[in-house]
């Protein structure tokens, strides 16, 4: 999840959750019998609700309260549910600006690809994301059990590598996952 997401996710259970912590606190305390809080309460005009009810203006605060919930929750949903696109990559090229962009989705798969044709490796993976403003190039491969680990690292470094020459100048991550499979006896 990008950064604005996530703290917006986390200011918004952080606030329902006091609320709700405050709203459970005096209740405790009204139910023990706690002076303050039993006085206070107390002073509370139970016939001013219906009164408000009856009132023109409780439709307009309704709408209102409708309209915030909707400003405040539909980005949140939209965040949670979208996962974060990359957003394309400006390179040194060859276009009248001195630029090339490229979707970082388009270098994944190009990896992958290449990957998938070397039979040291059964699976491999590879994909652009976005998390928590970060662009980064995810490869995950899986290799044969009768390859060493220093086997399968040095092929998937020189990789690693390329991508990073390939996106030199750009704020883009590089990652690779190494599993191994178990040896068959």
């Amino acid at each position: 999840m990008n950064r604005l997401p996530a703290v917006l996710h986390r200011l918004s259970t952080g606030l329902i959750g006091l609320v709700l912590v405050v709203i459970g606190a005096v209740a405790v305390l009204w139910n023990i019998g706690v002076s303050p809080v039993v006085d206070a309460l107390d002073r509370v005009d139970n016939d001013a609700v219906g009164r408000f009810a009856d009132s023109g203006w409780w439709t307009l605060v309704l709408v209102g309260i409708v309209v915030l919930t909707l400003v405040w929750a539909l980005p949140l949903i939209v965040s949670a549910v979208r996962p974060g696109a990359v957003d394309d990559l400006d390179l040194a090229g060859s276009d009248e600006t001195g630029t090339m962009n490229i979707a970082p989705k388009l270098i994944a798969s190009a990896v992958a690809d290449e990957l998938s044709g070397d039979p040291m490796f059964t699976a491999v993976s590879a994909r652009a994301l976005d998390d928590r403003a970060r662009s980064i190039i995810r490869l995950e491969v899986t290799a044969n059990s009768v390859h060493t680990y220093p086997e399968v690292a040095e092929r998937v470094g020189a990789v690693t590598d390329q991508i990073r020459e390939a996106v030199a100048g750009a704020d883009v991550h590089v990652q690779a996952f190494v599993h191994l499979e178990k040896i068959k006896r």
